[in-house]
């Protein structure tokens, strides 16, 4: 178990992700994500941090549950629009090697969060992590759900949206998935928030009552409900 992700894998999930079709009035999840300058606007000096919370439902399987930070820090001005940023996984007996990333508009916990994600749902069903990556990323491009929210940011509710993502339910491989294909995957984002990004849940569950579950959380410090 690790969340020690290279800087290329930055960039990785964000490239698998295809154009998305259609019209709606609701904006595309993966513009959201991927597409949006969610730091551009953000002074150098300041620090996004979130909440990171594991909770396994069988430690003895899964490890113990912890809480940790994990810290984006604006470094500097880059080009026009883009930023230096310093991405801090954990802290104390836990912590990674600092990342520092350049000329960056958009905010690197989108794909941290979700490389993550994939990373911990594989540990648990198997599976070819290159498939899997693909796999979430076309469901985000094409069936993911997007809903308008009410997120509670430091007392104040503002506007928001949730995207709602269950990539393997569907999947020609869910038989191989050992239970875990309807894991579900949620992220709540709102441009009235420093980064955009508020919170992400990774539920990994099983259909199979006996079998071992982990519900993780992402939260930026100040994010309450989200509703």
């Amino acid at each position: 178990m690790t969340l020690r992700i290279p800087v290329v894998a930055l960039a990785l999930f964000a490239m698998l992700v295809p154009a998305a079709a259609g019209a709606s009035d609701l904006p595309k999840p993966t513009d959201l994500l991927f597409n949006t300058p969610h730091i551009s606007n953000l002074t150098a000096g300041t620090v996004l941090d979130y909440k990171f919370n594991r909770k396994p439902s069988n430690e003895q399987m899964l490890g113990a549950g912890y809480t940790d930070d994990i810290t984006v820090t604006v470094e500097s001005d880059a080009t026009e629009g883009k930023k230096n940023v310093i991405v801090q996984m954990y802290s104390g007996d836990r912590a990674r090697d600092p990342q520092r990333i350049t000329g960056m508009d958009g905010n690197p916990m989108m794909v941290v969060c979700l490389d993550n994600a994939v990373s911990h749902f594989r540990q648990l069903a198997g599976g070819d992590s290159a498939y899997l990556k693909n796999t979430f990323s076309r469901y985000l491009a094409e069936r993911a759900t997007i809903a308008p929210v009410k997120i509670l940011y430091k007392g104040a509710e503002v506007d928001g949206y949730e995207i709602t993502a269950t990539p393997y339910a569907d999947d020609p491989s869910k038989s191989k998935m050992g239970g875990f294909e309807n894991s579900t995957f949620k992220i709540a984002l709102s441009d009235k928030i420093p980064g955009h990004l508020a919170r992400v849940i990774a539920d990994i569950s099983n259909s199979d009552k006996a079998a071992p579950t982990l519900l993780e959380t992402t939260t930026l410090e100040g994010v309450g409900d989200v509703k």
